[in-house]
């Protein structure tokens, strides 16, 4: 820190635990330094995916070892009855379906100088008094000389609708920023995109020789093209029931392999990215914007105590039906905050019980008079 003249290295998940998810957890884990556990089922599977893509960059395993060592892992976790658990065994069955085809097919970008996890250094606010360092998932330069960064996401691509997608992007926006900044390149020669681990891109022939792309579950993408099929089928020669067999055996299998080799030729599968516009503009609001967002933080952590916990029980009163609250944050899912929430009922039974032990029955008068 002394390097850059600063006493504070700052993080986009610090800030973002802040403005973003729960300001509780926040001073928590930052203020007071609670010793809090960050596991639940989705960063330990987003870790292991990110974990094989590294090693697979790295070349420390190769293509055809990924979906053995997600096996492995699956299994690891299914006889480890301590870790957490999905909601439910449908949520289970599809988080894992997509992703073992993802391992299975996933693509290699064409390009050179691939790194992984490599550190990126920003400089925000007005007097560059905000120094983040941050680590880019995969980094390489493709065949036109851009420089992409790449961020593997296990996530719903519903998180990163059009009305989400500013705010998700701002990480990735940070790091070119970074680049920009440290490496000078230009802002027209950094792409920023997220691999959708979950999601292929299904690019098809229409009837009338043009091609579409269809955004597909990996797991499910030939049953969602069940009718395309059965009309290419048709064009085929082939006969109703036929068709309908060999689309139902397709889509078991979740491959084409059944099907006339020119009716496979009719469908390829991509990755599925979502492209992040990098402009000199947006980057620079989103550099303004996060530098808004310390301060605030800063402001937050000069208050005493009670004054923090004040603002919170004011800004942030807990939610229990909010699913972040209660499944996904440290804070609020930690054995801190059930024993306090525990002897606060408590608390308020007693007193409450109190009252009516009392041998005056005009505190039972004065409650309802």
């Amino acid at each position: 820190m002394q390097k850059y003249g600063v006493n504070r290295l700052w993080s986009f998940s610090r800030v973002q635990c802040f403005i973003d998810n729960c300001p509780w957890e926040y001073k928590a884990r930052y203020i007071d330094h609670l010793d809090l556990n960050d596991e639940n089922v989705y960063t330990i599977w987003g870790t292991v995916a990110h974990n094989l893509i590294e090693n697979l960059m790295t070349k420390k395993i190769k293509y055809e070892d990924m979906v053995d060592r997600f096996e492995q892992a699956m299994f690891t976790w299914e006889t480890d009855v301590t870790k957490p658990r999905f909601d439910s065994e449908k949520i289970k069955i599809g988080y894992f379906g997509n992703l073992d085809e993802y391992f299975k097919n996933t693509q290699i970008p064409i390009g050179k100088d691939f790194k992984t996890e490599k550190p990126v250094l920003i400089r925000l606010g007005k007097d560059k008094q905000y120094v983040f360092v941050g680590y880019i998932d995969t980094e390489y330069v493709d065949e036109q000389g851009n420089t992409v960064l790449i961020d593997y996401k296990t996530s719903s691509k519903s998180s990163f609708s059009k009305a989400k997608l500013p705010k998700k992007a701002m990480q990735l926006m940070l790091y070119a920023i970074g680049k920009h900044q440290f490496s000078h390149i230009p802002y027209e020669k950094i792409k920023c995109r997220f691999d959708m681990m979950k999601y292929t891109t299904v690019h098809y022939r229409q009837e009338n020789g043009k091609w579409a792309d269809s955004v597909q579950e990996r797991s499910k993408w030939v049953s969602k093209m069940a009718k395309k099929l059965l009309t290419k089928l048709k064009k085929h020669g082939i006969d109703e029931d036929k068709a309908n067999e060999m689309v139902q055996v397709a889509s078991l299998n979740n491959d084409l392999s059944n099907m006339p080799q020119d009716i496979q030729d009719q469908f390829q599968l991509n990755n599925y990215y979502i492209e992040i516009p990098i402009t000199q503009e947006a980057c620079e609001k989103v550099a303004a914007k996060v530098a808004e967002d310390c301060q605030q933080i800063l402001d937050f952590e000069a208050l005493d105590n009670d004054d923090q916990i004040s603002w919170l029980e004011v800004n942030h009163p807990y939610n229990p039906d909010d699913y972040f609250e209660t499944h996904l944050c440290s804070y609020h899912t930690s054995d801190i905050f059930k024993q306090k929430e525990g002897k606060l009922m408590q608390d308020n039974t007693d007193e409450f019980a109190e009252m009516f032990a009392d041998d005056d029955d005009t505190v039972v008068e004065d409650m309802f008079s």
